[in-house]
């Protein structure tokens, strides 16, 4: 069975049409869509929206800076920069084992606290401000997994488990974070 060269013609004319109208229809999606960006304003005023919650990052690299072995308290610079103070707990078996300048991977456990601030100042009673020292903002929120992105002043991201604790309905992209306090549970040293 033959087919007519005009039937055929005008198939694959159809077939070309398709592809270049599903074509520009990808392209225009694709430009629908904008990356988290933590460096929005938070709707409504400056303030506290809670402080002493928990979260959970894991297999996060640092450099050891300082070790106070009588109190387990281990001193960090992040690869991001960052520099925490955390203790290590008891239940780290491998503590006595970590040396002043080593690279590890450690699991923190911390408490956090989430501001809504307007250029890193909180508005206080009587209209007074205060400047409060954050070192990262919210990227992105997850509620069902109980998820934050947040991004810390150099650019680099960072993914956390937040406890049940955390009022998570409240955050939103641009909302800064100040870690509190931080326990090492998971320490595994690099090899140098």
């Amino acid at each position: 069975m033959k087919i007519a060269p005009q039937i055929l013609q005008k198939s694959k004319i159809k077939q070309f049409a398709l592809v270049l109208s599903l074509g520009i229809l990808a392209m225009m999606l694709t430009g629908c869509w904008t990356p988290p960006n933590a460096n929005v304003q938070p709707p409504g005023e400056t303030r506290l929206i809670q402080s002493g919650f928990s979260a959970d990052a894991n297999n996060i690299r640092a450099t050891v800076q300082s070790i106070d072995s009588a109190k387990r308290v281990l001193n960090l610079n992040l690869a991001d920069g960052t520099k925490i103070t955390c203790t290590v707990s008891p239940a780290v078996a491998n503590f006595e084992q970590v040396q002043l300048g080593d690279r590890i991977r450690v699991n923190l456990t911390m408490k956090l606290a989430a501001y809504v601030l307007k250029d890193g100042r909180l508005l206080g009673a009587g209209g007074t401000e205060e400047v409060i020292p954050y070192i990262a903002r919210v990227q992105s929120v997850d509620p069902s997994y109980r998820l934050l992105k947040v991004q810390f002043q150099n650019g680099q991201t960072l993914q956390l488990k937040t406890g049940l604790d955390a009022k998570l309905l409240e955050v939103r992209p641009g909302v800064s974070v100040v870690f509190q306090s931080a326990d090492a549970t998971r320490i595994r040293i690099e090899k140098k």
